[in-house]
Formats: C-alpha cells, sequence, structure tokens
C-alpha cells in the first residue's frame, strides 16, 4: 500500500498559489463593481511636457484619469504634419506611449492630436479633443484657430494650410492638413499654427478623416473666404460654420408606377425646394411626356408624378430628369431610370390614409385650420368628391369648401370656423365618388368623428439689434426640440423685430446675414468656392410662453 506523500502535496499547494498570485497580477484591470462610469477620461500629463522646444524625438507618454479601451487608441491619435514613417504607438492600462524617430524637420512643431474616438474601457469617450505640442527649434507656433460648429450630430472640424495659388482652389481635393473633432457644445480650436493662409470646413464626425465632394458630402463652410496667420501668436477666433442638414447635390434614387396613370420618384434629398423648376419627362415607345408633380403627403423626398392618359399594362418607360440650376450650382443631377407599368388590375379600395374613426383636431381662434384628407389614390377634380363629402355637427349641415392641394391631399374648410371642444361628423359617400380605376371606398357612407380641441394658444418675441453694418438681417428662432421648426423675420431699418404665433416651447435665437436676398441661409459651396453668409447665434434661450410677449432688446453682435 502506498502511503500519503505529505511533502509533495504542500509543494504542489505552494506551487498553484504562487501561480494564481503571477496571473493576477499580470492582467491589468480596473476594480469591479460600483455604479456605471459616465465620466470622461481626460489627460492627466505628458512626458515631456506639451510646449516643450528643442524636441529631438524619442518618446512621449501621456497618462490619462483611467484605462482606456485599447481598440480606440490607433484609431484617435494623429501626428501633424503628416510624417513618412509615422510614430509607433503603445498602450499600457491608462498609458500611452508615442516613439517619434530621431530624424525630425528642424524648427518644426509637431503635434500629437487626439480626437473623440479615443475612449476609456467603458466605452465613453473623451469630451473634446485636444492637441499637444513640441517643436523642434527654439519656439513653439503658438497662433490657433477658434469658432463653434452648428450641427443637430456630432461634428468635426477640417483644417487645410494653403500651399500655392492652384491649391488656393482645389484644397478640398486633397486630406486635410489638420481635424480635430468639436465639443458637445460645438466649441473648436486649433492650437500651435504656423504663420500662413488657411481653409476651414466643419462636416459629421464621420467624415473626419476624408476627402470631400463639392456636390455630395454634407458640410459647411465659414463666412470669411480665408484665414491669414501672420504673426507668431495670432487668435483668430468666432470662425463659426453651420453643417447642412443635406447634400448640395440631390439624386434620384428609384422610380416606381403606381398605376397606369400614377407613378412616384424617391430621391435622396427632401425635393418640395424645386418641384416647381424640375422637369421630368416620362419616355414610352419613344414617345415623350412632360408630366405634373406634387410632393408626397408624408415624406418631402418623395416626388409623385401623374400623366393625362393610362399607359398599357406592364410596358417598360424611362423616366427622365434634366439637371436643375440655382444661382449658377447644380442642385439636382441629371437621370434615367427605367420602370415598369404594372401589370395586374387595381383591386384594392380607396381609403383615407391619415384620419382614424376618431380623430382630434387643434384649433385657432383667429383662423380657420383646414382638416387635412390624404388619399390612398388619386382623384380628380372631376370625379365628384366635393358632392360626396359632407360636415355636420348636432346633425346640422355645415357649409364647407373643398379645396385640392394635390390628386391625393384635399382639405376640408368650414366657412364659419370649428368651435373649440366639439364633435364633428365627416361623412364620405361611396356612390359620389369616380375613379377612373380601382375601386372606392369600402363603406356605402363612411363617417369620421373629429373632436376639436381648446383654441390653441400662442405667445410672441420682440427684439431689437445694435447697429450692424449687415443688412439685411433675418432674425430666426429655432425650436430647441425640433431643429426642423423655425420662424424667420426680417429685422426692420429700426434694427427690431417681432415674432407672433409661436408655440410654448423653448427656442435658439439666430441671426444672420442674408447677403443673397432670397430670405434662406446660404451654405456656401466649395465648387466654385463660395462663403456661407454671416450668422451669429444669441446666448441665451428664449423660453415662449403662452399669452406673453417675450422681450430681448440691444443684441449686440461679437
Amino acid at each position: 500500500m502506498k502511503l500519503f506523500n505529505s511533502k509533495k502535496f504542500i509543494l504542489f499547494l505552494i506551487i498553484c498559489a504562487c501561480l494564481r498570485v503571477f496571473f493576477s497580477c499580470a492582467a491589468i484591470q480596473s476594480p469591479s463593481g460600483g455604479a456605471k462610469d459616465n465620466t470622461p477620461p481626460f489627460l492627466l500629463y505628458s512626458k515631456p511636457e506639451s510646449g516643450t522646444t528643442g524636441f529631438t524625438g524619442g518618446q512621449v507618454e501621456l497618462f490619462f484619469s483611467e484605462y482606456l479601451q485599447e481598440k480606440s487608441i490607433f484609431n484617435s491619435i494623429n501626428i501633424l504634419p503628416k510624417m513618412k514613417n509615422p510614430p509607433e504607438i503603445k498602450y499600457k492600462g491608462d498609458k500611452v506611449y508615442i516613439k517619434f524617430p530621431d530624424s525630425l524637420l528642424n524648427n518644426q512643431t509637431y503635434i500629437i492630436s487626439i480626437n473623440r474616438e479615443l475612449q476609456d474601457e467603458h466605452g465613453v469617450p473623451i469630451a473634446q479633443g485636444m492637441q499637444l505640442a513640441f517643436s523642434t527649434g527654439e519656439k513653439i507656433d503658438r497662433s490657433e484657430i477658434s469658432g463653434k460648429i452648428i450641427y443637430e450630430g456630432d461634428a468635426s472640424v477640417l483644417l487645410w494650410k494653403i500651399r500655392d495659388s492652384t491649391d488656393h482652389i482645389n484644397f478640398f481635393e486633397r486630406f486635410s492638413d489638420y481635424n480635430i473633432d468639436a465639443a458637445d457644445n460645438g466649441e473648436f480650436v486649433f492650437k500651435y499654427l504656423s504663420k500662413g493662409i488657411y481653409k476651414i470646413a466643419g462636416v459629421d464626425i464621420s467624415m473626419s478623416t476624408s476627402i470631400l465632394d463639392p456636390g455630395y458630402s454634407v458640410y459647411g463652410l465659414p463666412w470669411v473666404n480665408q484665414i491669414e496667420i501672420d504673426t507668431l501668436n495670432s487668435h483668430e477666433s468666432d470662425i463659426n460654420i453651420m453643417i447642412s442638414k443635406k447634400t448640395r447635390l440631390s439624386r434620384l434614387l428609384s422610380a416606381e408606377w403606381v398605376s397606369n396613370r400614377w407613378g412616384r420618384l424617391t430621391f435622396d434629398n427632401p425635393i418640395n425646394e424645386y418641384k416647381s423648376i424640375l422637369p421630368i419627362d416620362i419616355i414610352s415607345d419613344s414617345v415623350g411626356v412632360r408630366v405634373a408633380t406634387f410632393i408626397d403627403n408624408i415624406k418631402d423626398n418623395i416626388l409623385n408624378f401623374v400623366i393625362a392618359d393610362s399607359l398599357r399594362k406592364n410596358i417598360k418607360t424611362t423616366v427622365k430628369i434634366s439637371p436643375v440650376y440655382q444661382n449658377s450650382y447644380m442642385v439636382i443631377d441629371s437621370a434615367n431610370i427605367y420602370a415598369r407599368t404594372p401589370r395586374a388590375e387595381d383591386t384594392t379600395f380607396l381609403h383615407i390614409t391619415n384620419l382614424n374613426k376618431k380623430t382630434t383636431l387643434e384649433i385657432e381662434k383667429n383662423q380657420i385650420i383646414p382638416l387635412d384628407i390624404y388619399f390612398s389614390k388619386i382623384i380628380d377634380k372631376s370625379s365628384g368628391l366635393d358632392s360626396s363629402i359632407t360636415l355636420t355637427i348636432d346633425s346640422t349641415l355645415l357649409d364647407i369648401n373643398i379645396n385640392m392641394v394635390s390628386p391625393i391631399h384635399f382639405q376640408v374648410i368650414p366657412i364659419n370656423n370649428w368651435e373649440p371642444l366639439s364633435n364633428y361628423s365627416l361623412n364620405i359617400i361611396r356612390d359620389k365618388i369616380i375613379l377612373e380605376n380601382g375601386r372606392s371606398i369600402k363603406d356605402s357612407i363612411q363617417t369620421i368623428v373629429i373632436s376639436t380641441t381648446k383654441f390653441k394658444k400662442f405667445g410672441s418675441l420682440t427684439g431689437s439689434i445694435a447697429k450692424s453694418d449687415f443688412n439685411p438681417i433675418i432674425a430666426r428662432l429655432i425650436s430647441y426640440e425640433n431643429g426642423n421648426l423655425f420662424y424667420d423675420v426680417l429685422v426692420n431699418s429700426e434694427s427690431s423685430f417681432k415674432i407672433n404665433n409661436l408655440p410654448e416651447g423653448e427656442y435658439n435665437l439666430l441671426f444672420f446675414y442674408d447677403k443673397d436676398a432670397n430670405a434662406k441661409y446660404s451654405l456656401g459651396h466649395l465648387m466654385p468656392y463660395s462663403t456661407s453668409e454671416w450668422f451669429e447665434v444669441f446666448t441665451d434661450t428664449i423660453s415662449i410662453r403662452n399669452n406673453w410677449d417675450m422681450e430681448v432688446s440691444k443684441i449686440e453682435f461679437q
């Protein structure tokens, strides 16, 4: 019988304990437990410190406030100006090591630029892009360009240092020399810049490392043509940029026939601004027909078209769009798209797409609000719709007008204003609607109950500005909750303005110089290059309350 060897057993336990201690010490990790960390990481200090002169290369160490996410490091750190052999970057916990080569240019300021892709181990990004500078000479270039980006999403700012007269025109055809991410409030600053002429653009953060396309990139430009730095310590501030929500050039994405007379075109941008100047031809059997168009009820990037006579079933057609120009710039690209007419008969019933059996209508005291009706099929003026729709209250028939906005959008407008907190009956009679194709409504009479609200209440804003060198100036009040909702008013010759009928809520107030006098803010273009219009944002939030007249006076521009 083999005896238990106690010495070997004790030795085995000691080895296991040592291995456990070794592997637990080797793993770099933060303590577990506690509340979720939402605090952005930040740079504590660097070795050598930013601003060092006589830099000869070697290692720069960055010490952060917490452990970093390894995969975010290499996409977030750039060395400017760009080097043929980029420095080696290493990572360890909350430290980043950047090893510069020894062969650096003389009297050159090198910048370590860190963008907002840098995240801690919990995925929380840094609050704002940052820059550190090291000079191989005796001085550090300390000029700055700063400003603010107005944009709904996360933004980056691109900066080009102009090289020659050709580059002055085509600078955007190459990668930017500098880029930095804007903070959440839109503020940005480029530091450590040398003397020279610069061009700048704001872009969505996804475009920060891309070459811009003048027509199809989403970008914004400043109201100054260029930024010139002519001293070692120049500070160019208030370079404000508004980034477009859409591309400068719109394209047709698809075309489809809904019926043998009616079709839809889908664009990559809202198209309502250009509907009246957009020529569309339908070509079938080598014969072209110019069509009538109208914007879709729901989506403003869909343009409907209607032809006078129905086409045959299942025939191939070409939808042809000619390019559209506005102020010498192309705004809609040309296109030719094939589409076939439906091969089957339309057997569906006509229905209303925007109203339920019970619908609430918000009404106003000082104007009659139309009741919009969106139909699922096109309806001609001669369809008998005027006689097929009635409106009653307490069994009393009311006088109404029927307004045709488009073949699928009609409005019911009572002669006398709606009564608040009342129930109306909207009746649609099937047999009086005549459709060219397909069925009318399913029931002989369709009734929809329209419940009205109390009269909607509004506030107003009155304001004045200090004397300005710009004229005309437009004041724009933008809803804080919905950036697509805004109200424009011209500042008059006495430097004052008033905006009425404002729904209750929080707003931002912006002023812009309507240089081209088209009552719209112009964002500028890259090719041919043109600046945006000047603008400035009022720093305080405007609170509008019902039945209040809010006042802001003697606003001074920077």
